[in-house]
């Protein structure tokens, strides 16, 4: 393909909120990559890493605009297996901080996590946008797909990667056309688990679940067994914590109670809502930020880097970065607009669901609104695989609404 032909293919608007994402995600990775010490700078060398991963997911979100559709379509499925094999490999190779979530190569290193999720969307895209399934099918199918690296994902242990492969699984079923209510019960057990730690939520989601199954008019047996189910699911809440490491568990405990343990389990929130609120309109600056420098911020150049763009760039910072989200999150849907293929729309909203699920638990997780779950800020969290990973699915996207061919 020429250049010129590539130049045709971008979708600009696109391409430039990209840009400026990932600008502003250097900027805050290099400042979280400094610390002030007296009159010294010291630096460490995230920010140069990220930038070599930069030049290198710039020349993959070329290279993908250059395959051919035929080719794509072929390589779903040898690409969602060759994302399995690497979960597999990861499990096998020592662990790094107690974890197996990173394939070393080169003094970089890879996340087989997140080529899981790219190549789960395309593969059940490709599944069930086939003609005359049934939605049953759809969701066994779609189902299917996602567990392999959900299992395998959970055992490196990565809870917060776990997490967002039923959010774009769920999301492309509902688009394909499943209804809404099978849907939520496919999701009561989940629910009643969550409820299961509570009498007063529980009988509140019983009686939810009794009034719906009531007005869809289900036969006896069937909502009967339904109900009975979950009732007994809930019953088995204290066995599913039970199977939650020690720090699992106290991620969820410090996000109900910070202030229990303001040393231990509660210190990352505490620390992270203390940096974003001293930033105050315009924040203190760039590299001035003392939670940061003082080592009082935790993951300040992954989790939470929102943090660092709090404390250093204010409330002002923290609007223009949620500004540029927001017109990412716009222009993907006018593109999924303008697709009327069935498989290149599912597509769109699995990579549109999985940013924004990703957008939303980072961010409120630094605000202290969710649970500490380990999800990096797509185009601004340091790691070489999610930028890696975000540039072809923005790649994907703009070549599905360019060429409304793909698959």
């Amino acid at each position: 393909m020429t250049s010129q032909k590539i130049l045709e293919q971008v979708d600009w608007p696109l391409l430039i909120i990209t840009i400026l994402l990932i600008l502003f995600g250097e900027i805050a990775i290099y400042s979280s990559s400094a610390k002030i010490v007296g009159a010294e700078i010291l630096f460490e060398d995230f920010y140069l890493k990220q930038l070599i991963w930069i030049l290198i997911a710039s020349v993959i979100f070329v290279l993908v605009l250059t395959i051919p559709d035929l080719l794509m379509d072929i390589f779903v499925i040898p690409f969602y297996v060759f994302s399995i094999l690497l979960l597999l490999i990861v499990l096998f190779l020592p662990s790094v901080k107690g974890v197996h979530r990173w394939i070393g190569f080169g003094g970089l290193s890879i996340q087989p996590s997140e080529i899981a999720k790219i190549s789960s969307v395309l593969l059940i895209a490709k599944i069930i946008s086939k003609k005359y399934i049934s939605n049953w099918k759809i969701i066994v199918y779609a189902f299917l797909i996602i567990l392999l690296p959900m299992l395998l994902i959970f055992l490196e242990p990565d809870l917060g990667s776990c997490l967002i492969f039923p959010v774009f699984g769920f999301s492309m079923i509902f688009f394909a056309g499943v209804s809404a209510f099978l849907l939520f019960i496919i999701l009561s057990p989940l629910l009643s688990i969550i409820v299961g730690f509570s009498i007063f939520w529980w009988i509140i989601f019983d009686l939810i679940l009794l009034i719906i199954l009531f007005r869809k008019r289900l036969s006896l047996f069937l909502s009967g067994t339904i109900f009975i189910a979950n009732a007994f699911i809930s019953w088995l809440t204290p066995f599913f914590w039970s199977q939650l490491r020690g720090y699992q568990q106290n991620r969820i405990l410090s996000f109900l109670h910070p202030t229990k343990d303001v040393l231990g389990s509660g210190y990352q929130i505490i620390q992270s809502k203390i940096a974003i609120g001293s930033g105050q309109i315009f924040g203190k600056g760039l590299l001035q930020g003392t939670q940061k420098n003082l080592d009082f911020l935790p993951a300040q150049h992954t989790d939470f880097i929102f943090s660092v763009i709090g404390e250093e760039f204010g409330f002002l910072g923290c609007f223009i970065l949620l500004i540029l989200f927001s017109l990412l999150i716009w222009r993907i849907i006018s593109i999924m607009k303008s697709v009327t293929n069935i498989s290149q729309k599912l597509i769109i909203i699995g990579i549109l669901s999985f940013l924004t699920f990703q957008i939303i638990v980072n961010i409120g997780m630094n605000l202290g609104l969710f649970p500490v779950v380990g999800i990096p800020l797509p185009f601004i969290s340091y790691g070489g695989s999610a930028l890696l990973i975000n540039a072809v699915a923005i790649a994907i996207i703009t070549k599905l609404g360019k060429e409304k061919s793909f698959i």
